[in-house]
């Protein structure tokens, strides 16, 4: 056999192997995030862990294996992950707001906030960015930089009760009974089981003296903890 057949065979069957290496990536991926949905996160973290083996330049499956990671309570190899696949692809704005919820989960809000920003200045329109912002500013102290993302929260999506019920908790903070509660009866009106929000409304009807109303809301909230 020539020479140039030799070559050209070489040439085939290493093609093909990455054909095969490239779809079991695949199959190990797609099984991952079936069983990801299935509610086996071990199994979803063993097949991730097994496509990153065969295609270790795949974002998605950095970014998925850090979100079973942070479900499993591995925090640090969660956030180890989001920073490879963000190393990998800088534009993602997925791994920095995934990165930014672990973060605060460790308790760094100024690295989560910064990470929420930069998943904003990726895609400019996402809600769940703005909340997750809106919320950790309010653990810092920025009532008004909390307000601002709660409101482009609900501008996106004037159905989201959580950022009324959050928005209704930095206005009360500032002192701004009257719209808290505006916010904690919105939220309520989206979901008439939200316990929180009657909890977050009792206390600014007390707040107002308001005491018949807070006691409305109290025994409301006593129906929905039994």
């Amino acid at each position: 056999m020539s020479k140039n057949h030799i070559c050209l065979i070489f040439l085939l069957l290493f093609g093909y192997s990455l054909s095969l290496a490239q779809t079991t990536a695949d199959d190990y991926f797609n099984r991952a995030v079936d069983r990801h949905k299935d509610g086996d996160p071990k199994g979803a973290l063993a097949d991730y862990t097994k496509a990153i083996e065969l295609a270790p330049n795949d974002t998605d499956a950095y970014n998925n294996r850090g979100s079973v990671r942070k479900m499993l309570g591995d925090i640090d190899g969660a956030i180890a992950d989001f920073t490879l696949a963000i190393k990998i692809d800088p534009t993602l704005s997925a791994p920095h707001l995934n990165r930014g919820v672990a973060l605060k989960v460790k308790g760094d809000i100024d690295g989560a906030i910064a990470d929420y920003s930069k998943a904003l200045e990726l895609s400019p329109e996402n809600s769940s960015a703005f909340y997750n912002r809106g919320n950790a500013r309010r653990e810092i102290g920025d009532l008004t930089g909390s307000i601002n993302d709660l409101s482009r929260v609900i501008a996106l999506n004037p159905k989201h009760s959580r950022a009324f019920n959050n928005r209704g908790k930095a206005r009360y903070l500032q002192r701004n009974f009257a719209d808290a509660i505006e916010d904690y009866s919105k939220a309520i009106i989206l979901d008439e089981k939200f316990a929180d929000a009657y909890r977050s409304r009792a206390i600014a009807y007390r707040t107002l003296k308001k005491t018949d109303l807070a006691v409305q809301d109290e025994r409301m909230l006593a129906s929905l903890e039994r």
